[in-house]
Parts: structure tokens; C-alpha cells; sequence
């Protein structure tokens, strides 16, 4: 019951703080200018930090592929609109447990890796790789929305 009385607290507090978990990363991005899943004080975090956000593969290349995630980063990315215009968007990188990098600036691959965290904590704590699997599906609308599934 104890607890249970301190989940709702936690829970509570945030939303009379009126800051989600979401928000929270969003901040950390406007802050220092990412967001890491794993520790970047010391040069090996950085070292891994570059390397993520350098040399990515596009996750939409790899859709439907299971992948073994570790890690997440959360960055500004430039992307090209359809207008043939540059707009700088949030974008998220997935660290596989082989170091590979896959990128995505897709609200909806966005949403369900912050979700990820939010639910399943901080990879840091897991005991092993994330399976995912990146998916797509049509809204009513016609358009198409991305998504990470849990393989």
C-alpha cells in the first residue's frame, strides 16, 4: 500500500507540475541540445553520443526489420519539407546492441520511443535489448504514421 500511495504521489506531482515525461526530454533537447538514454559525462558517452548522431542508417529503410535497442537519443534534426524547404524538427536515434544507428524524425516513431522510456524506464535498467520492429499504417485521412511495435 505504501508504495502504492508513493506512485500516486510521483504521479500526482506531475501532473500538478503540469511537465510530462515527454516535456521533459523536449526541455532537456531546448537545454543541452539532446537528450541520451545512456551517460555522456565522460568521453566514452560522448565518444558514443558522435558516433550516434553522425553516422545513422534512415530507420524507414529498416521497416519491418526487428531491432535490438539499448539506447535512445533525442535531437534537433533538419529535414526537407515538401515545399523543398529546410525545417528543423525533433528527430530520434536507436542504438542496436551491435552500435548501429538508426534515424527517424516521425512524430509517431518519436511518440513511441518516448513511450518506451516512459513505460519500460530508462534502458540502463533493463536486463537486455528492446526488441522493435518499425511499422506503418494509414490514418483515416490517408496519411501514413510510423510507429515502433514491440517485436
Amino acid at each position: 500500500m505504501a508504495d502504492e500511495m508513493m506512485i500516486v504521489e510521483q504521479e500526482t506531482a506531475i501532473t500538478n507540475s503540469g511537465e510530462t515525461f515527454a516535456d521533459r526530454i523536449i526541455n532537456q533537447v531546448r537545454e543541452a541540445g539532446f537528450y541520451a538514454t545512456f551517460d555522456t559525462s565522460e568521453r566514452a558517452g560522448q565518444v558514443k553520443l558522435y558516433k550516434a548522431t553522425n553516422a545513422s542508417k534512415l530507420l524507414r529503410d529498416y521497416m519491418e526489420t526487428p531491432l535490438a535497442i539499448v539506447d535512445f537519443v533525442f535531437t534537433p534534426t533538419a529535414v526537407t519539407t515538401e515545399a523543398g524547404e529546410t525545417e528543423q524538427v525533433m528527430g530520434v536515434y536507436l542504438v542496436d546492441s551491435g552500435g548501429t544507428t538508426y534515424v527517424s524524425s516521425s512524430n509517431g516513431v518519436i511518440r513511441s520511443a518516448i513511450q518506451i522510456i516512459s513505460m519500460l524506464g530508462e534502458p540502463s535498467t533493463w536486463t537486455e535489448a528492446l526488441h522493435v520492429v518499425c511499422r506503418e499504417s494509414n490514418t483515416a485521412k490517408g496519411r501514413r504514421y510510423k510507429y515502433l511495435d514491440l517485436a
